[in-house]
């Protein structure tokens, strides 16, 4: 069940006693390798046949889309969410999303949209059949990689933000792949003979417009009851079972409500006005859920956090009080460290920014391992760090802002 665990000069970014990725005595690994290579042939097949007919639509779409994702990373980047967790996972998270999932749902999306017009009729299959399709067969997808990603390195896992963000950059991966696969299918078909039109078209509606609501809030729902399930171990099993079923339909409820005409008539008019309005109402509920659940993770992975560093960095010059009530709040962390570089100079922020982020990975080495030698380095540098920021705090550059007794 487990593999031999490398120790820490073997393994390089690999701790012991955590689980490394490359796991081939586990099944899961292998049926990861297995889709993601179909999912990678079957996409790179997808979008060739597609630059035979519209190479620049191709090229510029791949381009834009790609940079699409940069300020998701960077977001969780600025928030320290890399350092809490294995960034190797949210990769093979993305991939999942952009290749495993969009392979498997793209002939199963077919089936169901063909067994709606037999069942129903083809208008109802037109009008309701990718409500129906679309979140049943790719909220599972999207979500079965966050499984099998955790199942291959199953104590990598600890806290609700890892399991929270896997679900978004699976979502997002499909996000992106999809938005691709629509770009390039509608210069095939544009009224026009420019291919750059249909790239500049669906990335305003695709990407801004429905951008902050789709895949990869839904992924971020049903997500949080793979969390239920993990760590609520003071609920029952069928307990734990029916909060992982309950986030999934309502990850399935959200994007249902999306792809359904149900809502399409609540706002009068045809113009983008009109169009931005029923793109909002739509999608409030899903960024709305997302919030929610976010706020509820950050405080659970705030207890979890200051318990480790209560249990194993109890030394206050290490991590001060104030610093242990931030541990688990990425955007308490961000405003301080904001408020410090506009008080006394961006170097103070980059300063800040550094120690918070040595002091998460000393917490979470910690916690994997416990203090020993292979925690001295990041002990030896918030040391540094904190003499460095303490003294350039001690030199006031703004009298409106007392923030140097929590530097």
């Amino acid at each position: 069940m487990s593999a031999q665990q490398p120790t820490l000069q073997q393994a390089g970014e690999w701790p012991v006693g955590l689980d490394s990725f490359f796991q081939p005595r586990r099944a899961a690994f292998w049926l990861l390798i297995f889709f993601l290579a179909n999912g990678a042939l079957y996409t790179f097949n997808l979008f060739a046949t597609g630059y035979r007919v519209v190479p620049t639509t191709v090229l510029a779409g791949l381009l834009l889309w790609s940079l699409y994702t940069v300020p998701f990373l960077l977001l969780f980047r600025l928030l320290d969410l890399f350092e809490e967790h294995p960034p190797l996972a949210y990769l093979m998270a993305f991939a999942w999303g952009g290749l495993g999932a969009v392979w498997l749902a793209a002939p199963s999306n077919v089936a169901m949209l063909g067994l709606a017009a037999k069942l129903a009729s083809p208008t109802f299959a037109a009008e309701w059949g990718a409500a129906l399709a679309g979140p049943t067969s790719e909220e599972f997808l999207k979500l079965i990689g966050v499984v099998l990603i955790m199942q291959i390195a199953r104590n990598q896992f600890q806290t609700p933000h890892s399991v929270l963000i896997l679900g978004a950059l699976s979502g997002l991966g499909f996000q992106v792949v999809e938005n691709l696969g629509y770009t390039v299918n509608s210069a095939v078909h544009f009224a026009t003979d420019s291919q750059l039109a249909p790239v500049a078209l669906n990335f305003v509606m695709r990407g801004l417009f429905n951008g902050l609501w789709s895949h990869a809030a839904y992924t971020t729902v049903a997500a949080f009851g793979v969390v239920c399930f993990m760590f609520r171990r003071d609920l029952s099993l069928t307990r734990r079972c029916l909060l992982a079923l309950m986030y999934f339909l309502l990850a399935w409820g959200l994007h249902f409500v999306w792809n359904s005409p149900l809502l399409n008539d609540a706002i009068p008019g045809n113009g983008i006005a009109s169009m931005a309005a029923l793109t909002f109402l739509k999608g409030l509920p899903a960024l709305v859920a997302v919030w929610l659940i976010w706020r509820t993770a950050s405080r659970v992975e705030g207890r979890h956090l200051r318990a480790l560093a209560e249990h194993f960095v109890p030394e206050r010059e290490l991590i001060r009080d104030d610093e242990r009530r931030r541990l688990g709040a990425p955007l308490r962390r961000l405003a301080k460290r904001r408020a410090l570089g506009r008080a006394f100079g961006p170097r103070a922020g980059r300063l800040k920014a550094r120690l918070q982020r040595v002091q998460l990975r000393l917490v979470m080495l910690a916690g994997q391992q416990g203090r020993g030698e292979h925690t001295r380095a990041h002990e030896a540098a918030i040391r540094l760090l904190r003499v460095e920021l303490d003294w350039l705090c001690a030199r006031p550059r703004n009298d409106k802002l007392d923030l140097a007794p929590e530097a």
